[in-house]
């Protein structure tokens, strides 16, 4: 079972403290001094720390950075027997995790240590996860552990000892591209090349093209000869996204790349064996423009052998503060500054926010925030307002420069966006003003000013 250590040199307190602990179900080490507490702490599983202010030999700061140094994320909660406002304050620049006067309610002290529990627990996890994906994952660039993602990793293992056509569903942002260079780099073609086309950023008339080559004088501006993409991908793979944007005249001659192992150039009459396996994908509902006959269904069952999908992020939110440490780390190096890292209430929020833009979004916002920050602790506040106000089920839609907007009656005041905003805070958050403020951007004390301005009630 966890423990939790107990620093306190007075002995009627400590015991108290450890029948209390005790009472409530939890596993308490009483100690007297720190240095025997700091002795222990490397042998014991501890999940949190009650510490006393003044100890026999060190002050409880002194002991607080101690344990900083040797186990920065285990929460510590100071207890004093001082009233004194300075010594608070400089105690809690250290950042414990909670701060107590005595005397003080056992049942206030118990919910801290559970609460405590509870911080430690999600930090050890999420801390084995990354390591799980550092070293154990053999898709490092796919970050995930959810039961959608492990279900990815299963069909991935499953198409990488043969060459059977992969076809990848997912929106946009989700990572196709990744799962593509999964298959190819941990499949039996690693040793060949990896060719990539988006289908959908080639206009149509150059799609034939650039996928079977084209012979010098074969149309206005093929001043030379040129191998197309299958040539460039022989006895390798070739990754075909958003394959649904090919034209009509480019789906027929893939079809017959796909039955025949052959291509020709535009412009020639050589034919040419091509050995490639075939890698696609799209955001596009296929089945739906295969019955609209905007795309062949022939060629949909060539490409259509073993699906593979990829989930919105939405859908696996429980992976974003892994997300969020690996594009910290890809990404800080190259940005410079101080190592950021973003706060429990940072997380929070991107947890519960929708992301549209998927793994892609993500990402955009996390290299936005480290450029903006230069470092350290990044928190609620510098996150990007619609993201915030969307995350607690805000409408934060906005009228775009340039496009249609509603007659003027329909234009609503900012201070009762405002006043709407503020109300629907307080109820999403259970009237938590704290926690309505860091979401909103307020000071506390803005907060209450505008509570009364608006005449929304007082608040515990």
């Amino acid at each position: 079972m966890v423990e939790i250590f107990v620093i306190e040199d007075d002995p009627v307190m400590g015991r108290l403290l450890e029948a209390a602990l005790r009472q409530a179900g939890l596993e308490p080490v009483l100690f007297t001094s720190g240095a025997a507490a700091l002795e222990a702490l490397g042998a014991r599983d501890v999940g949190a720390v009650c510490l006393d202010v003044v100890l026999p030999d060190a002050s409880g700061e002194a002991i607080l950075i101690q344990l900083r140094a040797s186990n920065p994320d285990l929460p510590v909660i100071m207890l004093s027997a001082q009233a004194s406002i300075e010594r608070a304050v400089e105690i809690m620049k250290l950042r414990p995790f909670d701060y107590f006067v005595k005397p003080f309610s056992p049942e206030r002290l118990i919910r801290s240590v559970e609460a405590a529990l509870r911080q430690h627990e999600l930090t050890r996890r999420l801390l084995r996860l990354e390591r799980e994906v550092q070293e154990g994952s053999r898709f490092d660039e796919i970050v995930g552990r959810s039961p959608r993602m492990q279900h990815v990793y299963a069909q991935i293992e499953k198409v990488l000892d043969n060459r059977v056509g992969v076809f990848i569903q997912g929106e946009s942002g989700t990572g196709k591209e990744l799962v593509a260079k999964a298959v190819h780099y941990n499949g039996q073609r690693r040793q060949g090349p990896l060719v990539t086309l988006n289908c959908g950023a080639i206009a149509e008339s150059l799609q034939e093209s650039e996928l079977f080559g084209h012979e010098r004088g074969s149309f206005t501006g093929a001043v030379g000869l040129y191998r197309g993409k299958f040539e460039q991908a022989h006895r390798g793979t070739i990754f075909l996204d958003e394959v649904g944007e090919l034209s009509q005249a480019a789906q027929t001659r893939l079809l017959r790349v796909l039955q025949e192992g052959t291509i020709q150039r535009l412009g020639g009459t050589q034919t040419i064996p091509v050995d490639v396996r075939v890698i696609s994908a799209t955001h596009r509902d296929l089945d739906a423009w295969v019955a609209d006959g905007r795309f062949r269904q022939d060629l949909y069952y060539r490409l259509m052998v073993f699906p593979i999908e990829m989930p919105p992020l939405h859908e696996r939110l429980e992976d974003i503060p892994l997300l969020v440490s690996h594009f910290v780390r890809k990404h800080q190096k190259q940005i410079g500054g101080e190592p950021a890292t973003f706060d429990r209430d940072a997380l929070d929020v991107m947890c519960r926010y929708d992301w549209p833009g998927n793994v892609r979004e993500l990402e955009n916002v996390v290299v936005r925030m480290l450029v903006s920050s230069g470092g350290g602790e990044i928190g609620v506040n510098a996150l990007p307002p619609p993201l915030v106000l969307r995350s607690m089920g805000l409408d934060t839609k906005m009228p775009v420069a340039g496009a249609a907007v509603g007659a003027p009656d329909d234009i609503v005041p900012l201070k009762e966006l405002e006043r709407q905003a503020i109300s629907q805070a307080l109820v999403a958050l259970e009237g938590n003003v704290s926690l309505v403020a860091k979401r909103l951007g307020l000071g506390r004390a803005t907060l209450y000013r505008k509570l009364a301005q608006y005449g929304l009630g007082s608040l515990n």
